[in-house]
Parts: C-alpha cells; sequence; structure tokens
C-alpha cells in the first residue's frame, strides 16, 4: 500500500505544478503584487505574452500583455493614463497632474533616466522631441505617442487608446457616465434659451479651445469666447483678435497660449461664468477669485456677474485633456440645470424659449 502512494505522489505533485503554470499563463496579474516585475521570476512571466499595438501616430509596437511600469511624459499624461492603469506610473518627467496617487517616481528626460524605471511603455504627447523618442525606441522601450488635437471628441479617442494598453474598459465607463449625466441634467431644458457662458479667472484670463467650445455646447450653453468677433480696424490693442472656428488656426490643444483678456469678457457679457479655480467643496481657496469677478468695479455691468450666475470649477481638471475634462462637464451641468445649493450662491435660472 505504501508502495502504492510512493507511486503515485510524483504524479500529484507533477500535476499541482502544471496547474499552477496554467493559472500564471492565463492570469500572471494574480501574482502582479507578489512578484517584482523587475525580479527574475516577474520578467519571464511578463515577458512571456505579448502583442502589438498602434498608438495615435499608427507606429506599432510589441508590449507586454501585462504592461504594469509606465513612464508618463508632458503635461496631464498621468491622468490621460490615470483613466485606465494609474497605479503601474512608476514614474513622470513632473508635469503637473490630477491625479490622487502618489508617484514617487521623477524621470530626467533622457533615455538613462527613464530606462531605469525599467518601462514597459513609455506614454507621450506628440510635443516629445522626436530625438527623445527616436533614441528610447532604439533603446528598446516601447514608446506610445500620442496626439493633442483640439476637440472632445479626440480626448475620448486618446483616452480609449491609451486604456488599450491595460486591456481596461474603466475609462470608457467613466466617459459615458458623465456624459448620461449630462444629458439628464439638460434634457429638461432642451427647449430653454441657452445661455451665453465663457470660463474667466481674474488671474489667467479668458479661457479659449475647441474642446471647451464642445463641453459648452454639449451642456446646452453657447460658447461666448468662441462666437466673440472684432474687426481689425480701431480695435482695442488690449483685446485679444478673434477667430471663428479656433480649431482651424489652432488644431493643438493648447489652452494657455490661447488666453482672452477682461476686455473680451466685458464684451461678450456672458450669461453665465465658470471660474477655473483650486475648486474643492470642502477648501475655501477659490472664493478669492470668485470674489475678485464678484467685486471688480468694471464687471459690475456684466450679465452673469448682476445676476450671481458665477461658479467655480476645477482648474486642473479642465486643463487634463483626459477623462476629468468630461467629469468637469459633468459639474457644469449641475450648476446649471441640477439640484445644487450652495450658501452664497445663486441659482441659475434657465429661461424657456418663446
Amino acid at each position: 500500500m505504501k508502495k502504492i502512494k510512493w507511486i503515485v505522489l510524483p504524479y500529484i505533485v507533477m500535476g499541482i505544478c502544471i496547474a499552477i503554470g496554467l493559472v500564471i499563463g492565463m492570469a500572471p496579474e494574480l501574482l502582479g503584487d507578489v512578484i517584482p516585475r523587475h525580479g527574475v521570476i516577474g520578467r519571464m512571466l511578463t515577458a512571456a505574452n505579448h502583442r502589438k499595438i498602434q498608438d495615435s501616430q499608427h507606429t506599432e509596437m510589441v508590449v507586454p500583455d501585462y504592461v504594469r511600469r509606465v513612464v508618463t511624459l508632458g503635461t496631464g499624461t498621468v491622468d490621460l493614463v490615470g483613466a485606465a492603469g494609474e497605479p503601474y506610473v512608476v514614474a513622470t518627467d513632473g508635469s503637473p497632474y490630477v491625479s490622487s496617487t502618489e508617484i514617487k517616481g521623477r524621470a530626467q528626460p533622457t533615455v538613462e533616466s527613464i530606462k531605469a524605471y525599467e518601462p514597459d511603455v513609455v506614454i507621450a504627447p506628440e510635443t516629445t522631441p522626436p530625438g527623445l523618442v527616436a533614441s528610447l525606441r532604439a533603446a528598446g522601450i516601447p514608446v506610445f505617442i500620442y496626439t493633442l488635437k483640439d476637440s472632445l471628441k479626440d480626448v475620448t479617442l486618446n483616452t480609449k487608446q491609451v486604456a488599450k494598453l491595460f486591456n481596461s474598459t474603466s475609462a470608457e465607463s467613466s466617459i459615458n457616465s458623465s456624459v448620461m449625466h449630462v444629458k439628464k441634467q439638460v434634457e429638461p431644458h432642451k427647449n430653454d434659451v441657452k445661455p451665453v457662458i465663457v470660463l474667466y479667472n481674474p488671474t489667467h484670463g479668458l479661457y479659449r479651445s475647441g474642446v471647451l467650445r464642445d463641453m459648452i455646447e454639449m451642456i446646452h450653453g453657447i460658447d461666448g469666447a468662441g462666437n466673440l468677433k472684432i474687426i481689425e480696424r480701431g480695435k482695442d490693442p488690449n483685446v485679444l483678435s478673434d477667430v471663428w472656428d479656433y480649431r482651424a488656426s489652432y488644431p493643438t490643444f493648447n489652452m494657455q497660449e490661447n488666453m482672452g483678456t477682461k476686455a473680451d469678457l466685458i464684451r461678450i457679457n456672458p450669461d453665465v461664468i465658470f471660474v477655473p479655480t483650486i475648486y474643492s467643496v470642502k477648501q475655501p481657496e477659490y472664493k478669492q477669485d470668485i470674489d475678485a469677478i464678484m467685486h471688480d468695479p468694471e464687471l459690475q455691468n456684466v450679465t452673469a456677474v448682476k445676476k450671481g450666475y458665477v461658479y467655480p470649477i476645477n482648474d486642473m481638471h479642465i486643463m487634463s485633456y483626459s477623462s476629468w475634462m468630461y467629469y468637469e462637464m459633468e459639474q457644469m451641468s449641475k450648476w446649471l440645470y441640477g439640484d445644487w445649493s450652495y450658501k452664497n450662491y445663486v441659482k441659475y435660472q434657465s429661461v424657456p424659449a418663446n
């Protein structure tokens, strides 16, 4: 009897080993926190299976099935990645981002610095120096480039493309959720007069971009900054000369280089002003930006100021070029049509069309 047990035992052990191997082969992420990516076994597991993927410039690259170490470059890239794979960002180049996750690694824009973090892939905007991209790829590091086209549609496409690196659908779900909530807020007011809306901060100026135009139109508004028309002859030198469709002349998203002025704001005379600021319900910092507008003697005849339709929104969300922009669009729709009622804020009153 004992002899039979000793004969069977090796087969049992072999069966257990095969089962463990199958589990590892089919779902290596189960051991992601147990076996470090940089360890010998970790390398073997993550390198076992690879797949081809294209970035926004249609450059094909090979990445592991199990992408878990990412270095990001460029402003807002962490936020773009964050919707799908934020926990796996091991380092960034120090550009500002909204992410609540602390990313301790700070990479320099050099091959040596980036390579030290052993990334599965580097994710960067098209504004990244071509020489750096070429050097990283020559060093065997895949570089996923995304475009910065000035439309909400392109924000969505980039978010979805980056999410494919992680086989994730959470980003798409987040965007769809925000869009659904916006439509739900707007639907009862679709026959109302559309308010003229602008984004203005007294320190930075008047925000203008195609992305913002898309957001304002989705919340049933008119983009005041987009419709501003100023003649060249005899115009005020302090007023920004406008382009009817700024996507035509500014196809690349760069809100900071396309700011208007207080004089523009006065000419537009918006019904509603959203103020990009350091905004959180529990933090008072945004109050100073709101008060600077409400108490500015030069703005007392602006409709939004007279009626008190001046509301704070999160500046980092607006500037992130990621699914956070959809979240902020949702917040704007709540200010206009939702049930928010904060102390010292006058609720916007939508006007039915005749």
